[in-house]
C-alpha cells in the first residue's frame, strides 16, 4: 500500500471512531433533549471541531512517521538522498489530482443526493429539526466514506480505476 493511501485509511480509521463516539454520546442519556435544537447544533459544531484537530494530529503523526521509516530504511545514505527520497513520495503530480478529483466527485455526489433525501424526510415525513441535522451529520460521514474509499481504489490501481481508455478530464 502506497504512503497516500496509508494516509487515507489513517484519517478514515479516525473518522469511523470519532462518529461512533458521537454516535454513542448522542444516543447516550447526556445528550440534548429531542427538542433541544440549540443543543444539538453546539454539539456538532464541538463535534466537527474535534474531528479537524483529531484529522490534523493524525496527518502530523503519519507524516513523522513516514519520514522516520524512509531515514530508517535508506540508512546510511547522506541526508540529501533521504530528502530527495521524502519529498518524491509526498510530491503530488497530474495522477494525484486526477483521484481527488475523481473521489471528491463521488464524495460530493453521495452527500449531494443525501442532502436531498434529508429534504424529503422534512417535507414529506414531518422530520424534525434534530433529526434533520444529525441525518445531514450522518449523511457527510458516509459522503467521507466513499470519497476516502474511491482515492484508495484509485491510487492503489494506480490512478486507471475510472480513467483507462478517456484520459484525465
Amino acid at each position: 500500500m502506497i504512503f497516500k493511501s496509508k494516509r487515507t485509511v489513517a484519517g478514515l480509521i479516525v473518522a469511523v471512531i470519532l462518529f461512533i463516539g458521537y454516535l454513542i454520546y448522542a444516543m447516550g442519556s447526556s445528550a440534548p433533549a429531542a427538542d433541544d435544537l440549540e443543543g444539538w447544533a453546539l454539539l456538532i459544531l464541538k463535534f466537527i471541531a474535534v474531528c479537524v484537530v483529531a484529522e490534523i494530529m493524525v496527518h502530523v503523526i503519519i507524516h513523522a512517521g513516514f519520514a522516520a521509516s524512509i531515514a530508517v530504511r535508506e540508512g546510511e545514505k547522506d541526508e540529501n538522498t533521504i530528502k530527495r527520497t521524502i519529498k518524491a513520495e509526498m510530491t503530488e503530480d497530474e495522477m494525484d489530482t486526477n483521484i481527488m478529483l475523481r473521489s471528491s466527485h463521488a464524495g460530493y455526489g453521495v452527500a449531494g443526493v443525501g442532502f436531498i433525501i434529508m429534504l424529503v424526510a422534512i417535507a414529506f415525513f414531518g422530520a424534525s429539526a434534530v433529526l434533520a441535522l444529525n441525518l445531514l451529520l450522518g449523511i457527510f460521514f458516509i459522503s467521507v466514506i466513499v470519497d476516502s474509499s474511491v482515492s484508495i481504489y484509485l491510487y492503489e490501481r494506480g490512478g486507471n480505476g475510472w480513467t483507462s481508455g478517456r484520459g484525465c478530464r
